[in-house]
């Protein structure tokens, strides 16, 4: 049908097809490593793949955040980021891997819980609007095993209400987690 369409308008009238030279392409297409401290260069969202860390429905928010955290776990990743803003009320969701690149091992229960007591800090320390933040790790799941894609092994839930009346304790990373009240940790994690 679309043939008999094209064919039914003279070369003449037909809109001119303008290509962009390779240079251009090549300038605007981003290698998909973080470029921290310069979130406005990229799109962002799960259909652009030079920033899949986001996946949420407010990307602008979620590259800041994405960029905030991503400094805080120095030995492997934060995976993905996501926030929710309703302007009256803003959550986020932070995962990231409790698999070590380059090392055959995966994080303990002690090693999870500080990534997420440093996500949980530099999130409600430098985004003062978000009230909750949901922080969990993943870590692939086998190949001959696969079901999904990752497989969650720790989560825990923050609200900043809690996290303002413990800020300023001394707490062990295990008593800060505790004072939410909503931990989980994977029975094959050891203790």
């Amino acid at each position: 049908m679309a043939a008999l369409f094209l064919s039914a308008v003279p070369p003449s009238q037909a809109a001119p097809i303008h290509i962009a030279p390779p240079r251009i392409f090549h300038r605007t297409i981003r290698a998909a490593t973080p470029q921290l401290g310069a979130p406005g260069l990229l799109p962002a969202g799960p259909d652009q793949p030079a920033r899949p860390w986001v996946e949420g429905v407010t990307p602008p928010l979620e590259n800041r955040l994405f960029d905030a955290t991503y400094k805080t776990l120095p030995s492997h990743n934060v995976l993905k980021v996501y926030v929710f803003d309703t302007k009256a009320y803003e959550s986020a969701g932070i995962r990231f891997s409790a698999r070590v690149p380059h090392e055959a091992r995966d994080l303990g229960r002690s090693e999870m819980s500080h990534e997420a007591v440093s996500l949980i800090r530099t999130t409600f320390d430098e985004f003062p609007e978000l009230q909750t933040l949901d922080v969990w790790a993943t870590i692939p799941v086998p190949k001959s095993e696969l079901t999904q894609v990752e497989n969650t092994v720790f989560s825990v839930s923050a609200d900043r209400d809690t996290y303002l009346s413990i800020r300023d304790k001394q707490l062990s990373d295990q008593e800060f987690l505790e004072a939410f009240g909503r931990v989980w940790v994977a029975p094959e994690i050891p203790q």
